[in-house]
Protein backbone atom coordinates (compact mmCIF):
# COMPACT_ATOMS: atom_id res chain seq x y z
CA UNK A 1 0.00 0.00 0.00
CA UNK A 2 1.48 3.33 -1.02
CA UNK A 3 0.96 6.87 0.30
CA UNK A 4 -1.96 7.53 -2.05
CA UNK A 5 -3.85 4.49 -0.76
CA UNK A 6 -3.08 5.16 2.90
CA UNK A 7 -3.82 8.74 4.05
CA UNK A 8 -2.17 8.18 7.45
CA UNK A 9 1.07 7.28 5.70
CA UNK A 10 0.73 10.35 3.46
CA UNK A 11 0.26 12.70 6.42
CA UNK A 12 3.19 11.13 8.30
CA UNK A 13 5.33 11.49 5.17
CA UNK A 14 4.49 15.18 4.86
CA UNK A 15 5.47 15.81 8.49
CA UNK A 16 8.57 13.70 7.96
CA UNK A 17 9.65 15.93 5.09
CA UNK A 18 9.71 18.84 7.55
CA UNK A 19 12.61 17.04 9.23
CA UNK A 20 14.57 17.11 5.97
CA UNK A 21 13.65 20.72 5.19
CA UNK A 22 14.62 21.77 8.71
CA UNK A 23 18.00 20.07 8.51
CA UNK A 24 18.74 21.52 5.08
CA UNK A 25 17.75 24.98 6.34
CA UNK A 26 20.01 24.55 9.39
CA UNK A 27 22.96 23.42 7.27
CA UNK A 28 22.61 26.29 4.80
CA UNK A 29 22.09 28.88 7.50
CA UNK A 30 25.04 27.64 9.58
CA UNK A 31 27.30 27.53 6.53
CA UNK A 32 26.38 31.05 5.45
CA UNK A 33 26.32 32.85 8.78
CA UNK A 34 27.41 30.47 11.58
CA UNK A 35 23.88 30.78 12.96
CA UNK A 36 21.01 28.33 13.28
CA UNK A 37 17.75 30.21 13.79
CA UNK A 38 15.52 29.11 16.67
CA UNK A 39 12.72 28.34 14.23
CA UNK A 40 14.57 25.24 13.00
CA UNK A 41 14.83 23.27 16.28
CA UNK A 42 11.29 24.42 17.09
CA UNK A 43 10.06 23.13 13.71
CA UNK A 44 11.71 19.77 14.37
CA UNK A 45 10.24 19.57 17.87
CA UNK A 46 6.75 20.54 16.69
CA UNK A 47 6.69 18.16 13.73
CA UNK A 48 7.79 15.10 15.70
CA UNK A 49 4.60 14.38 17.73
CA UNK A 50 2.30 14.01 14.70
CA UNK A 51 4.71 11.56 13.09
CA UNK A 52 5.09 9.61 16.33
CA UNK A 53 1.33 9.44 16.84
CA UNK A 54 0.69 8.39 13.25
CA UNK A 55 3.51 5.86 13.49
CA UNK A 56 1.87 4.25 16.53
CA UNK A 57 4.44 5.09 19.18
CA UNK A 58 3.86 3.46 22.56
CA UNK A 59 4.43 5.27 25.84
CA UNK A 60 7.76 3.46 26.06
CA UNK A 61 8.78 4.76 22.63
CA UNK A 62 7.95 8.33 23.68
CA UNK A 63 10.08 8.00 26.80
CA UNK A 64 13.02 6.54 24.91
CA UNK A 65 12.98 9.32 22.31
CA UNK A 66 12.59 11.96 25.03
CA UNK A 67 15.48 10.42 26.99
CA UNK A 68 17.74 10.52 23.92
CA UNK A 69 16.83 14.17 23.33
CA UNK A 70 17.44 15.03 27.00
CA UNK A 71 20.80 13.23 27.01
CA UNK A 72 21.92 15.01 23.87
CA UNK A 73 20.74 18.31 25.33
CA UNK A 74 22.86 17.71 28.45
CA UNK A 75 25.91 16.98 26.29
CA UNK A 76 25.15 20.05 24.18
CA UNK A 77 25.01 22.26 27.26
CA UNK A 78 28.46 21.06 28.30
CA UNK A 79 29.87 21.70 24.82
CA UNK A 80 28.23 25.14 24.69
CA UNK A 81 29.46 26.06 28.17
CA UNK A 82 32.97 25.03 27.13
CA UNK A 83 32.66 27.25 24.06
CA UNK A 84 33.19 24.27 21.79
CA UNK A 85 29.77 24.68 20.16
CA UNK A 86 27.43 27.50 19.39
CA UNK A 87 23.95 27.84 20.82
CA UNK A 88 22.33 26.80 17.54
CA UNK A 89 24.23 23.52 17.50
CA UNK A 90 23.28 22.95 21.14
CA UNK A 91 19.58 23.35 20.29
CA UNK A 92 19.64 21.48 16.99
CA UNK A 93 21.26 18.29 18.30
CA UNK A 94 18.57 17.36 20.86
CA UNK A 95 15.79 18.23 18.39
CA UNK A 96 17.35 15.80 15.91
CA UNK A 97 17.87 13.26 18.69
CA UNK A 98 14.16 13.35 19.50
CA UNK A 99 13.44 12.10 15.98
CA UNK A 100 16.23 9.53 15.92
CA UNK A 101 15.70 7.78 19.24
CA UNK A 102 17.92 5.06 20.59
CA UNK A 103 17.87 2.67 17.63
CA UNK A 104 19.43 5.12 15.19
CA UNK A 105 21.62 6.97 17.68
CA UNK A 106 24.91 5.13 17.20
CA UNK A 107 24.92 5.46 13.41
CA UNK A 108 23.82 9.11 13.68
CA UNK A 109 26.71 9.89 16.05
CA UNK A 110 29.23 8.12 13.82
CA UNK A 111 28.08 9.93 10.66
CA UNK A 112 27.86 13.26 12.50
CA UNK A 113 31.37 12.80 13.92
CA UNK A 114 32.81 11.81 10.53
CA UNK A 115 31.19 14.84 8.88
CA UNK A 116 32.51 17.02 11.69
CA UNK A 117 35.99 15.62 11.12
CA UNK A 118 35.76 16.47 7.42
CA UNK A 119 34.61 20.00 8.32
CA UNK A 120 37.50 20.44 10.77
CA UNK A 121 40.03 19.26 8.19
CA UNK A 122 38.55 21.58 5.58
CA UNK A 123 38.69 24.48 8.04
CA UNK A 124 42.36 23.79 8.80
CA UNK A 125 43.15 23.60 5.09
CA UNK A 126 41.37 26.88 4.41
CA UNK A 127 43.34 28.56 7.19
CA UNK A 128 46.69 27.70 5.63
CA UNK A 129 45.82 28.40 1.99
CA UNK A 130 46.22 31.91 0.61
CA UNK A 131 42.49 32.62 0.39
CA UNK A 132 40.42 35.65 1.20
CA UNK A 133 40.59 36.45 4.89
CA UNK A 134 36.80 36.24 5.16
CA UNK A 135 37.08 32.45 4.70
CA UNK A 136 39.55 32.09 7.56
CA UNK A 137 37.10 32.00 10.42
CA UNK A 138 38.03 30.07 13.53
CA UNK A 139 34.48 28.76 13.68
CA UNK A 140 33.29 25.50 12.17
CA UNK A 141 29.66 25.29 11.02
CA UNK A 142 28.94 22.08 12.93
CA UNK A 143 25.27 22.32 12.00
CA UNK A 144 26.36 20.80 8.69
CA UNK A 145 27.66 17.72 10.51
CA UNK A 146 24.49 17.42 12.60
CA UNK A 147 22.42 17.76 9.41
CA UNK A 148 24.54 15.12 7.64
CA UNK A 149 23.96 12.63 10.46
CA UNK A 150 20.25 13.40 10.59
CA UNK A 151 19.78 13.15 6.85
CA UNK A 152 21.68 9.85 6.79
CA UNK A 153 19.33 8.52 9.47
CA UNK A 154 16.24 9.79 7.61
CA UNK A 155 17.34 8.20 4.34
CA UNK A 156 17.99 4.92 6.14
CA UNK A 157 14.57 4.93 7.81
CA UNK A 158 12.67 6.14 4.76
CA UNK A 159 14.22 3.80 2.20
CA UNK A 160 14.33 0.59 4.23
Amino acid sequence: MNAVQNPVYLIASIFSVTFVVGLLDAAISDFRSFRIPNRIPLLLLASFPPVAILDGFTVHDWWIHAAVAASLFAISIVLFAGRLWGGGDAKLLPAVGLWIGLNGLSRFLVVMSAAGCVLACAAMLIRVLPLATSLRSRQIPYGLAIAAGGLDWWIGVTWR
